[in-house]
């Protein structure tokens, strides 16, 4: 492979958790919410369509010059935080973009059920069934996983277990039952050998779940949901469906993972009150960043 085809990156475009928070106190980590765009070879995936995909859209438009553009957004689960950017997500008023969207089955709603309202009226003006982009819809409703093979651009939905070869993307996923009240679903990207784990919107308790220890199992980077610190996780935060800076660590050991990314984080946690928990979390991890805007990472 060349060193083209073998970029395995991952570029933060929205990092906070339920709702957005521009301010001088978010300046550093940013205020939008939870957007991540990974580059693999030639494939770009899209973690989530919070408010930071609307500048990833711009900016996706700008690389392709008026050539065609071939993205894959995968959803976690339908609360707003992590789709409120959709409707204003450039590529699809494009006629040379085509956009694959994945999700699981959530509340019995497949993914362009979970999708289209956001984009219709009464609650937006602009209809997505009209729009001049290609879009195709694809929902996990078992242990399917995505596939790209070298050269090819549309993914396959398989069932086969089997490592991918290096020239192939998979996509893997795992749906959590912490999060109220349908499940979030967690997502393994594997690539040239490499692994990558996106886990936001989970809550451990008493103990992770031993299921999703295997999935994460030694991912060459872990970005976990770390919204809350131990004192507001204990004293009013059990249930939310969110973790801990200490959870995320001890799945970050439990599960050996290389580095660990804290992410989703609380929007009243302003810039110092980040530079302080990513502090604690590496006194129990020491390989932990909090993700901020414009963070790029190798896988």
């Amino acid at each position: 492979m060349t060193s083209e085809t073998a970029r395995f990156r991952a570029r933060f475009w929205g990092v906070r958790g339920s709702y957005p928070t521009p301010g001088p106190q978010t300046v550093r980590y940013g205020g939008n919410t939870a957007c991540v765009e990974i580059e693999a070879g030639n494939q770009t995936i899209i973690l989530d369509a919070g408010s930071g995909i609307i500048r990833l859209g711009d900016e996706l438009l700008r690389r392709a010059a008026g050539g065609k553009l071939e993205v894959a957004l995968f959803i976690t689960h339908g609360h707003g935080d992590h789709l409120i950017g959709l409707p204003f997500f450039s590529p699809l008023y494009e006629s040379n973009a085509h956009i694959s969207f994945f999700a699981p089955r959530l509340a019995e709603f497949d993914v362009e059920q979970l999708v289209t309202p956001l984009m219709s009226p009464p609650y937006f003006p602009v209809d997505m069934r009209r729009l001049p982009s290609v879009r195709t819809f694809h929902t996990f409703t078992g242990n399917e996983q995505a596939l790209w093979r070298a050269g090819q651009p549309e993914p396959l939905l398989i069932t086969e277990q089997m490592s991918p070869r290096a020239d192939e993307l998979r996509v893997r996923v795992h749906l959590a039952s912490s999060h109220p009240q349908n499940g979030a679903a967690v997502y393994r990207l594997e690539y040239a050998g490499r692994a990558l784990v996106f886990a936001t919107d989970v809550e451990w308790r008493e103990r992770c779940d031993p299921a999703f220890l295997k999935f994460a199992e030694g991912a060459d980077v872990l970005i976990h949901d770390a919204q809350y610190t131990s004192e507001e996780y204990r004293e009013t935060k059990k249930g939310f469906g969110h973790s801990s800076t200490k959870m995320a660590t001890e799945v970050a050991n439990t599960a050996h993972v290389g580095r660990l990314i804290l992410f989703h984080h609380e929007p009243m946690h302003d810039d110092a009150t980040l530079d302080a928990l990513q502090d604690e979390a590496r006194a129990h991890f020491a390989a932990t960043y909090s993700a901020y805007e414009g963070m790029e990472i190798d896988v």
